[in-house]
């Protein structure tokens, strides 16, 4: 791709128009790093313009950038050069504290920065990009960041797919750094309305859940996967949720393996 075309869809994916930024200049970009039409040194150069992207005064342009940097990681592969830490340090930096939640928004379109920022985790960390403890660390400080915004567009599914993505990027992974911060929050709840970070941790550990016990899709691969620890996972995720649902069911003691009921 030719630079000057390169730099009109980066500029267009700040636009307010949601046609001109998401079916033209995101789709624009979509297609040109999945299908290896730029050179390494141009994806570098969108990388750092994203970069500053997050910083942009517009939620809708500060929350476009994650997608690209989601593209990247998604084809990142031993013809580039180390995946920039910088990116890294300033994507998971931006994600927790972004306070524009919403999803869908008259007349900018989709906004969507929740979303966006699980799908770039996700991909980040199916490629080993990062730590994936850093990684889900970085999604517990989302979920449970001071919000009166409740998720409504799907927000926990993705980032529940961003957990299973992560998971099936480290094998060797676990859920204590996305866990301990939520079961925190959940040990100072009072009598009353559920605070809205809480809603949001509980619909996405439901979704996260769900998933574990399916197979999921592969972000690499394209394929059905199984997470290899799935059921302990589920366990653990059942007894952080215990004391929202104290009415609902007993979660299973630590340590625990689920056993089939007798025949």
């Amino acid at each position: 791709m030719d630079q000057q075309t390169l730099d009109r869809l980066v500029a267009e994916l700040a636009s307010a128009d949601p046609t001109a930024r998401d079916d033209g200049a995101y789709s624009g970009l979509a297609s040109a790093v999945t299908e290896r039409q730029l050179s390494g040194e141009q994806r570098q150069w969108l990388g750092d313009r994203m970069l500053e992207r997050l910083d942009h005064s517009e939620s809708y342009a500060r929350s476009f950038a994650p997608l690209v940097f989601a593209l990247l990681a998604s084809t990142w592969s031993a013809e580039d050069d180390d995946w920039p830490v910088g990116w890294t340090d300033a994507l998971l930096a931006w994600w927790p504290a972004e306070t524009d939640l919403r999803g869908y928004a008259e007349p900018v379109g989709w906004i969507h920065a929740v979303a966006h920022g699980a799908d770039a985790l996700g991909e980040i960390g199916a490629a080993g990009l990062a730590p994936a403890g850093r990684l889900l660390g970085t999604i517990a400080e989302r979920v449970t960041a001071a919000t009166d915004f409740v998720w409504r567009d799907q927000e926990d599914d993705r980032v529940a797919a961003a957990v299973v993505a992560i998971l099936l990027g480290d094998g060797s992974a676990d859920l204590d750094d996305l866990l301990e911060p939520v079961a925190t929050m959940f040990a100072t709840g009072e009598h009353g309305p559920v605070p809205p970070p809480a809603t949001n941790s509980m619909h996405t550990l439901r979704s996260l859940y769900v998933a574990l016990g399916n197979a999921v899709i592969h972000p690499k691969a394209g394929e059905p996967a199984v997470i290899s620890r799935a059921v302990e996972f589920q366990h653990d995720i059942a007894r952080t949720l215990q004391v929202t649902t104290p009415w609902l069911f007993s979660a299973p003691p630590a340590g625990s393996v689920r056993q089939s009921p007798a025949r």
